[in-house]
């Protein structure tokens, strides 16, 4: 026997209340004397029938009413076909979900983790289904719902708990959108395909960080039956931050770079320390008992919630530190930013052409303050003489320069040594140089030297028309440095270009005629100017514009370094193509070594932050692999932004609770079906109509007896 709403059981002590009322008598506690009733004697009042308890059958029936109704009101049902154990409770399927991004690595966050995912494993009951998910930026499956080959139902809990043993948080970004769309949905299909009416939970265990992605979560419609429980962990560390490096296309590697420095909202601290490092260097720490190591790092002060741009100035003494450490931080997992390094070059060059280089008038004088050395490059410039230039295919420099008349057997040698890969630069200083040029690329004609005269009469010329898609000019195709209408040409060899003819032109003068042709020969390429750059050709030697387009042809003689844009953790690496290598291997931070099979083009094993470092032959190269910005963003995101998304949350129930919420609806559902109140309201009527008669009787009784 139960009762659902017991309370109502409580209305049976006012039935007491009549009775009690009427057989208590009342005596007065005080007594007053009065003179007159002195020498009277006491008579107490005598007991009558109005004192006394009559018609007791009466007052029983009332009392048989209000019980019932109270028992009525109280629904009570047979609770012995109610009975619920643990082991009775109905089959759920379980999914964890575990967050293991990087921002997962502050303090004991991931202790915490375990700790909660092992609370969930305990409170599971002999019928439920259990699996296992995490998530950082992809979401990967550790145990399934489908039970693996010789793992029963029973010892699918410990085969969690020994996954989630070997488990780690992983350098990724957080996707929290994405897995719990895809698993929520899962657990939906799985119901529908199995025609189950299993409960499905959907158990959440991570940092909640406000720079998780909920992307996913706007396009779809989370399942009805799905609900999720869950269980954020908070770190202990107040303070986190972190730096990036800003690129700027318009300086170079070698200026002070922008850094930018933001601090999480909830963040305790704001001053912060930044710092170039190489390798495996002590890196600042921040601590108040280090600061003495820290002379050399740049202090900046960032509020809570706030980001700054600040320049930190490579050191002069190492020009190839490879990362910007962060002091002042508590969580370090962030603290590293991670730079390819520039390296250095060595460029061989030769000049063929007047060898005045003390001449202000000749080429030869601003190319050799074009090609000066500086720290990442080393320029051995060499002059040699028409007979010389035969042995250039052995001397292989990067670049040769040609100004003067070549005969045939000069030419020869120039286009054997552009086939096997060299590049010249042909800048012809009158026609019979520049006839040699027509006869070099023989799709040129040369109607002679000509004075320069625009289409408006002026006495000079102008770059009218100019290929910023090609790599000669993509120094200066930011809109800030693509202006050349100062540079002015006084005269120039008119190279006119035949039907049908592989040499194109890569910029124009004002009047149509070719300024900088480019053909390619074999596996090298030759440039050719029009104009020369010294005073008596054009203003080009003195402009701002001569020097990015002489390194441009330097850069592209000495072979286009091998680099890749830095990327993020996660994110796939698109290599560059090396025709003289059939395999690639790469050494990624941690000291793995992965061969690439050949004709490989993407890496996507980028697991971890650090330098990447590819060989492919005889060329090495590195790319820089960094966190997401997004995981800095520490801030705990709230519950109710994933809530106004659409995900349906509810309150973590242990066994106990869950077995007492079903009991209740057991109960409930076995009183709906058997319905004892209403025999109970149908007997109260019934003892009424007994009241009622015996109430009759007595009162003809009372009026009989009165007449």
């Amino acid at each position: 026997m139960g009762l659902l709403t017991p309370l109502y059981l409580a209305g049976l002590a006012a039935i007491s209340l009549p009775l009690l009322f009427h057989l208590i008598r009342r005596t007065p506690r005080g007594r007053q004397a009065f003179s007159t009733l002195m020498f009277l004697s006491a008579a107490p009042p005598r007991l009558t029938r109005r004192s006394r308890l009559d018609q007791l059958l009466l007052l029983l029936l009332r009392g048989v009413v209000l019980s019932l109704l109270a028992f009525a009101f109280a629904r009570p049902f047979l609770r012995e076909s109610a009975a619920l154990h643990f082991d009775a409770l109905p089959k759920r399927r379980v999914a964890v979900l575990v967050d293991t991004s990087a921002s997962m690595r502050r303090g004991d966050l991931w202790r915490q983790a375990v700790l909660k995912v092992e609370a969930v494993l305990s409170d599971l009951g002999p019928n439920d289904d259990v699996a296992l998910f995490t998530f950082d930026d992809r979401l990967r499956s550790v145990v399934d719902f489908e039970v693996e080959p010789g793992v029963d139902a029973a010892g699918k809990v410990d085969l969690v708990r020994n996954r989630l043993s070997r488990l780690a948080p992983t350098w990724g970004g957080s996707d929290l959108g994405a897995a719990l769309s895809a698993v929520a949905g899962g657990l939906d299909a799985i119901d529908d395909v199995r025609q189950s009416a299993a409960e499905a939970r959907l158990v959440l265990v991570s940092d909640l960080e406000h720079g998780c992605r909920t992307e996913a979560l706007q396009a779809f419609e989370w399942p009805q039956r799905v609900s999720v429980v869950a269980h954020v962990v908070s770190p202990s560390l107040s303070t986190n931050a972190a730096a990036w490096l800003l690129v700027d296309e318009e300086s170079s590697e070698l200026e002070s770079p922008r850094i930018r420095v933001t601090n999480a909202a909830d963040s305790t601290g704001d001053e912060f320390f930044l710092a170039w490092s190489h390798g495996d260097r002590t890196r600042p720490d921040g601590n108040r008992a280090d600061q003495a190591g820290l002379a050399a790092a740049l202090a900046t002060q960032v509020p809570a919630g706030q980001s700054r741009v600040v320049r930190l100035p490579r050191p002069a003494v190492d020009v190839h530190a490879d990362r910007i450490v962060l002091g002042g931080d508590e969580a370090e997992f962030d603290n590293v930013y991670y730079v390819v390094p520039p390296r250095p070059r060595h460029i061989a060059l030769a000049y063929l052409g007047a060898k005045a280089a003390d001449d202000p008038q000749g080429l030869l004088y601003y190319l050799q303050l074009v090609v000066a050395d500086d720290p990442l490059r080393k320029i051995d410039l060499e002059t040699v003489t028409g007979n010389e230039a035969q042995l250039l295919a052995d001397k292989r420099p990067q670049l040769v320069v040609v100004a003067d008349v070549v005969d045939e057997p000069v030419r020869q040698a120039l286009r054997r040594y552009a086939e096997a890969g060299g590049t010249l630069l042909l800048v012809p200083e009158g026609d019979e140089a520049a006839q040699s040029v027509a006869a070099l690329l023989g799709d040129v004609e040369t109607p002679g030297t000509e004075p320069a005269e625009a289409s408006d009469g002026t006495s000079y010329l102008m770059l009218g028309e100019i290929d910023f898609t090609h790599p000669l000019f993509a120094a200066s195709a930011h809109p800030r440095y693509s202006d050349f209408t100062k540079v002015r040409f006084w005269k120039h060899r008119r190279l006119l270009l035949k039907p049908e003819a592989v040499t194109r032109a890569l910029a124009r003068f004002d009047n149509g005629d070719p300024a900088i042709l480019e053909q390619s020969i074999g596996a090298g390429r030759v440039f050719v100017l029009a104009s020369g750059w010294h005073p008596t050709d054009s203003q080009l030697a003195l402009s701002s514009k001569f020097v990015p387009l002489m390194q441009g042809i330097v850069e592209l003689a000495g072979g286009d370094e091998m680099r890749v844009a830095d990327t993020v953790v996660g994110q796939p690496v698109v290599l560059p193509r090396n025709p003289g290598s059939s395999a690639a291997v790469v050494f990624k931070p941690d000291g793995a070594r992965v061969e690439l099979p050949p004709d490989t083009r993407v890496f996507d094993q980028t697991d971890r932050p650090g330098l990447y470092r590819v060989q492919s032959g005889d060329d090495e190269f590195q790319f820089a692999v960094n966190l997401a910005a997004s995981e800095s963003d520490t801030a705990p995101l709230g519950l109710e932004a994933l809530t106004q998304l659409g995900v349906r949350f509810e309150r973590a129930q242990t066994r106990a609770e869950r077995t007492q919420r079903l009991r209740q609806q057991r109960d409930t559902e076995l009183e709906s079906r058997q319905k004892a109140w209403r025999w109970l309201i149908v007997a109260a009527l019934g003892v009424l109509i007994v009241e009622t008669a015996v109430a009759g009787r007595a009162a003809r009784r009372i009026r009989q007896v009165s007449f």
